[in-house]
């Protein structure tokens, strides 16, 4: 089977609307857990608890976004936008394991860079179905 065909097999649509809503989901959860806990979170890495909440609070603002890209925009406007947000987010997330204390903390804040990053490719899959189906 090739890539295209297995393109053809997906749903784009269907696939880049739950890709955004499941987006919009993990950084509502993501943002309130890091707003809520943000001074256990600084205690394990070199930033302020204020700057780490403000992040959480911008994080659940950011899936209001999505929620309204999604209503308001064309689909495809809104995968690349949220695409390109989660690509430079998972980026700036990796560099913030640099500042961790502990391997353990260096190993969640990748986590959370790499779950970005996949939802960067589930958006990016869902664009190219698009694009094959026409």
């Amino acid at each position: 089977m090739t890539g295209s065909s297995i393109m053809r097999r997906i749903n784009g649509e269907r696939f880049g609307r739950w890709s955004l809503r499941l987006d919009a989901a993990y950084c509502v959860v993501l943002g309130a857990a890091v707003a809520l806990f943000s001074g256990q979170i600084a205690e394990g890495v070199a930033l302020p608890a204020l700057l780490i909440a403000a992040a959480g609070v911008a994080v659940v603002v950011w899936a209001g976004g999505i929620l309204w890209m999604l209503a308001r925009l064309p689909l495809r406007s809104a995968l690349r936008f949220v695409m390109v947000a989660n690509v430079l987010a998972a980026l700036a997330v990796g560099f913030a394991s640099a500042t961790a204390a502990t391997l353990l903390i260096v190993l969640a804040v990748v986590t959370v860079a790499i779950d970005i990053a996949l939802f960067a490719t589930s958006q990016a899959v869902a664009l190219r179905a698009l694009l094959v189906r026409g």
